[in-house]
């Protein structure tokens, strides 16, 4: 196993400001050594053997499916199509409530 490599306090500030998390002072001790053995943990990947272990990139098997420009794509829904079981539409788009 790797020697566990030690976030500084300017480390654990940088991430936050990059994640626009709030940070007590009070806490960054804690999230220092959290984060230190989080990345840890990650790295202990670089030691697995992946040489028998097919690539993938999608995990169905689905490939791209692509229309020649001016080709009419017989899978489109028209918009009147495609909104006529919602519950609320408004100028022919969704309503939904808001998330924020």
């Amino acid at each position: 196993m790797p020697k566990q490599k030690d976030l500084t306090i300017e480390d654990v500030l940088h991430i936050a400001k990059l994640a626009n998390l709030p940070i007590s002072e009070d806490n960054i001790e804690m999230y220092r050594k959290q984060l230190s053995e989080t990345i840890s943990y990650v790295e202990n990947l670089d030691e697995l053997d992946t040489k028998n272990v097919v690539p993938t990139s999608h995990s169905t098997n689905l490939t791209n499916v692509y229309f020649e420009d001016g080709t009419k794509n017989e899978r489109q829904f028209t918009q009147e199509e495609a909104t006529q079981n919602a519950k609320n539409v408004k100028q022919g788009q969704f309503v939904v409530k808001r998330l924020m």
